[in-house]
């Protein structure tokens, strides 16, 4: 049976639009692991922020901590002054 001249355009045509499909559904895929990626990242920028204000909760008691400390020894030194010999 002879080939009509459109039958070899008409095959290209076919393997172009499987070709953008398959591309599509790549392009689908890609974005769907970006999408998971930025939720990783969000995560992970969540639990840091979390770390710092923990850090600088810790630092800031580790802070009051030494304060006390050294109002109780200007205390005791005060104390000890002021105690009859």
């Amino acid at each position: 049976m002879p080939k009509t001249p459109a039958e070899p355009a008409n095959i290209m045509l076919e393997q172009l639009r499987a070709i953008r499909a398959e591309i599509a559904a790549l392009q689908d895929n890609m974005n769907t692991g970006f999408r998971k990626v930025d939720a990783e990242l969000a995560d992970i920028k969540r639990d840091m922020r979390g770390m710092k204000l923990n850090t600088i909760a810790e630092v800031y008691k580790a802070n009051l901590t030494v304060a006390r400390f050294i109002d109780l020894e200007r205390r005791v030194e005060a104390l000890e002054q002021n105690a009859p010999s």
